[in-house]
């Protein structure tokens, strides 16, 4: 029974490592509106077979316990631990991260658009960009403070109310 009790040790630990390099989170692509499960997931089987082989290998080492009786406390144990990891893994879905949340004035932040209006260094423009299918002409600024001609492509750096602060795209250009 002892080897029954490493092969689950062994691949509840390699289960482990490939849940720490990939998560525990199901791949939604597969059923996207599906409710999300901790049945079964790999954090709740690695858990399982992690306490099932250490709690079997130690009980049949060190005790004078008979293979079934090894078997029934490991089983025991390691319905324990994955209950308890279930537990874990249904908290940590419901938890929204804070950090995540996206600024409004960032949302089209590298956003190509046209200037449909000259930029002025004192006087706003406009610019105009699609989103979609939808077509929007917003008044806009450059964050330089230089001219902008009308026709000239520009990037998005971030919308504040109704104006659009841009760089003319030939200096982003450069950049990359």
């Amino acid at each position: 029974m002892k080897p029954v009790f490493l092969v689950s040790l062994i691949a509840g630990l390699l289960l482990a490592v490939r849940i720490m390099l990939f998560g525990v989170e199901r791949r939604r692509d597969v059923a996207p509106t599906a409710e999300r499960s901790f049945r079964l997931s790999p954090a709740v089987v690695a858990a399982f077979a992690v306490a099932f082989g250490v709690t079997g290998y130690v009980t049949t080492v060190r005790s004078t316990a008979s293979p079934v009786e090894a078997a029934i406390i490991a089983a025991s144990v390691g319905a324990l631990a994955s209950v308890a990891t279930a537990h874990l893994v249904r908290r940590w879905w419901t938890v929204t991260p804070e950090h995540d949340i996206d600024d409004e004035r960032y949302v089209l932040q590298g956003h190509v658009a046209r200037v449909v209006k000259t930029i002025e260094p004192a006087q706003d423009g406009e610019v105009a960009f699609d989103i979609g299918s939808e077509r929007r002409v917003v008044r806009a600024r450059t964050l330089d403070q230089v001219t902008v001609a009308r026709g000239a492509e520009v990037v998005i750096e971030r919308i504040e109310g109704d104006v659009a602060y841009v760089e003319p795209w030939v200096e982003v250009e450069k950049r990359l």
